[in-house]
């Protein structure tokens, strides 16, 4: 061990340069393959915090307003006596995601103050199935009326404990007398979970216990070895009975002799693990409540970290092999003088392990520093070691077997051949050396031709997707929220907006009930020209099209005398016209006034669908403000905040951004992933040109005596370094026709999940290659140009 440690430090000394380009490389890999690990760990284990998660499952019918996917919403009285009637079920109940936040208020010092708050109705049962832990009062007692329980860190945000009294809801901006008791505080859900963004539940009680509410989520927690199919098919059962029995009682009410068809709905059913409900693409998530991810996108990234370690291992072999001219004498040397070759061998393996780890803990303290930069926000995760200790178990654990495959056969190679035979050099010219290390070199290229295709192809979807032309104008679009009713009222609108636009860079203001470009925002499902159709609605102000910048193509814009009218109008877009609800159609309560284009109010990995503007008398909490050409976004934001202030003072401050930053929030995901594969393209192009200077740099000291008799003969430096590169344009070349198909069947992937993309553009394949042979053959260049150079004379005596 101590001749391994001398030796090794013995290597560090005598090839500085060599061993600093191989610590740099694998550090890099290195650290690219724990910042990977985290964000693929943390999608990976989604909802595996949770207790028991194996064993609970969500029920999943047949979506009513979805057709392409099962929805993660069912009724209570169906999941109500599931739960019942099946002994498989250890604990089951419902909960109501949908995050709509509201006014709370909290008395302090005598004085009360008004907060914002999510609230989510649940069943005792679904508290039970999640395994909720109490961290102070009795979540029993939330069965109770007028009874709140909150979580950890809201409780400590509103400043209340058990016992603490809440007063939920304000009435022209004032607080109402409805109290909630805080009767429990609960641990809060991990943030990798599903339910993450709960913070505060009340009991849901009996409330909706109808077949036509589809409003809830169920789920239960099975006995070890239920089979969750069979589950699925009792629900089937119930549900049907229920419908059945629900259209007999309806029919005489709604006047109508009902078919045997239309009291029947044979709706399907899946029980979904919740370990397993983030990559599950079956659900529709109709709202976006629940989190969700891409196996394709996960094992992509997993890939790229793989591929940048496998880079970086060749790299190693590479330079050891590079070395092996100006170690072997040293080698031969000792098994002249009786060294074993075990104790020879275990000495390069000890090599390549220090290496390993010192590069390991290099990459932990870049770790460290990434930390707090932006980079880490692209990251969902934390940086921070300790919070990724079973990354950090693989990562060294990867990085020694890796050390182990590629140091092994350096070891056993130098250490092969008869020291005489050796001495002469007969295996630097070897046949089956250079096949082997141009196999590996190849390996490089193919890696990094494919990465540059794929990183290229994403960047272009980004571009795409943020310079696509959605169908209205959202430049220079402000948008905030405000429940405030001094505000949001139908009442007090036009004045607010009035004294918004007293401010000459305002040019409009408008309101509606959530953002314009979301998921699913709000779906009817309703019955147009005997067909089925699943209709997005967005509730706005009158003046909504006209701020916005959407046109009417038939009928009329709304009416300002709309907005506290309680009969309904509508504005369909073409697409739900064509189907049959075209001017004058009578849509519910309200009929259709006008048409306008088959604008993109969702992100562009979904295709135009259904969808219809509708105005109602009720509060708008959106607000959008267009601004004037040329305007200081800054004093807008201003004097926003001045004038909500000054109509409401009680209204808590107001976060306003862009609508272009709210529209390319939507493609976070896609963004991050684009980002972090770029970044480590770029860190593989490195890593290989590495390699390539460690093959040059083997070939230049093999070669000197053939450079010389080359020049000797009449050959200039020019001709020597064509000779050189000859063979490495060759093999860019070959590895470009191996990686293109490859990089083409990724990058088709990759774009089908939008879908409005980019086509597949035969440049980027061209760049790719260009890229990597004039990356390469100046990197050839550089390292042969001495050598190409050099005095014949002097190569002859060295030699």
């Amino acid at each position: 061990m101590k001749i391994a440690f001398h030796n090794f430090l013995t290597t560090l000394r005598r090839y500085k340069t060599s061993s600093l380009l191989n610590i740099v490389g694998l550090t890099m890999a290195f650290t690219a393959f724990y910042v990977i690990l985290v964000q693929v760990r943390w999608e990976m284990t989604f909802n595996r915090a949770i207790p028991e998660a194996e064993r609970i499952y969500l029920v999943a019918p047949l979506s009513p307003f979805d057709e392409t996917g099962y929805s993660i919403c069912s009724t209570r009285p169906d999941g109500e006596q599931l739960i019942a009637r099946s002994p498989e079920i250890e604990a089951g109940g419902c909960i109501r995601p949908w995050r709509w936040e509201q006014p709370v208020w909290v008395k302090r010092h005598g004085e009360f103050l008004r907060f914002r708050m999510s609230l989510n109705p649940v069943s005792m049962g679904f508290l039970e199935t999640v395994g909720l832990r109490t961290v102070e009062g009795d979540l029993a007692a939330l069965g109770q009326p007028n009874s709140i329980a909150l979580s950890r860190s809201q409780a400590a945000r509103l400043g209340v404990h058990a016992g603490d009294i809440l007063w939920l809801g304000d009435q022209e901006g004032k607080r109402v007398d409805t109290q909630q008791e805080v009767v429990a505080l609960f641990e809060d859900f991990p943030v990798n979970s599903s339910f993450a963004h709960i913070v505060a539940v009340t009991d849901v009680g009996d409330r909706d216990m109808t077949p036509s509410y589809w409003n809830d989520c169920y789920f239960v927690r099975l006995r070890a070895g239920a089979d969750p199919e069979v589950l699925a098919r009792r629900w089937e059962q119930i549900h049907r009975k229920n419908y059945r029995d629900y259209m007999e009682r309806m029919a005489p009410i709604w006047g109508e002799e009902l078919t045997e068809e239309e009291m029947e709905d044979p709706c399907d059913c899946l029980l979904v693990p919740l370990d397993g409900i983030y990559f599950d693409r079956r659900v529709a998530d109709s709202m976006g409540v629940f989190s969700s991810g891409s196996t394709t996108l996960t094992y992509s990234l997993l890939s790229v970290a793989v591929l940048v370690i496998l880079i970086a291992l060749i790299n190693f072999v590479n330079f050891f092999f590079a070395l092996l001219p100006v170690r072997l004498r040293a080698v031969n040397i000792l098994k002249v003088f009786g060294a074993p070759n075990a104790s020879l061998r275990f000495s390069f393996l000890f090599e390549a392990l220090g290496f390993v780890l010192i590069a390991q803990l290099c990459a932990w303290y870049v770790a460290i520093a990434l930390k707090g930069t932006e980079f880490a926000s692209y990251v969902s995760s934390s940086l921070a070691l300790g919070d990724n200790l079973p990354v950090l178990g693989i990562s060294l654990g990867v990085s020694l077997v890796a050390a182990l495959v590629a140091g092994s056969f350096p070891a056993w190679y130098i250490t092969s051949f008869n020291p005489a035979m050796a001495a002469k050099g007969s295996f630097v010219g070897s046949a089956a050396g250079r096949r082997f290390r141009v196999a590996l070199l190849g390996v490089q290229f193919v890696i990094a031709i494919g990465l540059i295709v794929f990183s290229i192809s994403s960047l272009l979807q980004q571009r795409y997707v943020r310079r696509y032309d959605l169908g209205f104008n959202h430049e220079r679009v402000l948008t905030f929220r405000t429940a405030s009713q001094r505000i949001s009222s139908a009442d007090r609108f036009a004045a607010f907006a009035s004294a918004l636009e007293q401010d000459p860079q305002i040019v409009g203001v408008t309101a509606g009930q959530g953002p314009l470009v979301a998921g699913n925002f709000s779906i009817w499902g309703r019955k147009v020209a005997d067909e089925e159709v699943m209709i997005h609605v967005r509730p706005v102000r009158s003046n909504f099209l006209d701020v916005l910048g959407i046109p009417v193509l038939a009928g009329e814009d709304f009416k300002p005398g709309y907005d506290r009218d309680t009969t309904l109008h509508y504005i369909v877009n073409d697409l739900l016209a064509r189907k049959g609800a075209g001017l004058g159609y009578r849509l519910d309560d309200g009929n259709v006034v006008g048409i306008c284009p088959d604008f993109h109010f969702r992100p562009l990995q979904y295709p135009v669908a259904p969808f219809a503007f509708v105005t109602i008398p009720g509060d708008m909490e959106y607000f959008f403000v267009r601004m004037a050409a040329g305007a200081d976004s800054d004093a807008v934001c201003d004097h926003i905040r001045r004038t909500v202030e000054r109509l409401d003072p009680d209204c808590e401050p107001v976060e306003i951004r862009f609508m272009d930053e709210e529209i390319n929030a939507q493609y976070a995901r896609e963004r991050r992933i684009t980002t972090i594969v770029g970044l480590f393209t770029v860190l593989a192009v490195v890593i290989a040109l590495m390699g390539v200077f460690g093959i040059v740099l083997f070939e230049t000291q093999h070669r000197r005596r053939e450079v010389a008799i080359r020049k000797v003969m009449g050959a200039t430096s020019q001709e020597v370094l064509r000779l050189f590169n000859r063979r490495y344009v060759t093999l860019v070349t070959v590895c470009f026709i191996l990686a293109a198909p490859v990089g083409y069947w990724i990058v088709d992937r990759w774009l089908g999940a939008f879908a409005y993309h980019v086509p597949i553009h035969w440049w980027v394949f061209a760049a790719a290659f260009a890229v990597v042979l004039l990356v390469t053959v100046a990197t050839v260049t550089f390292c042969s140009w001495r050598t190409a150079n050099e005095n014949p004379a002097d190569c002859v005596k060295s030699e």
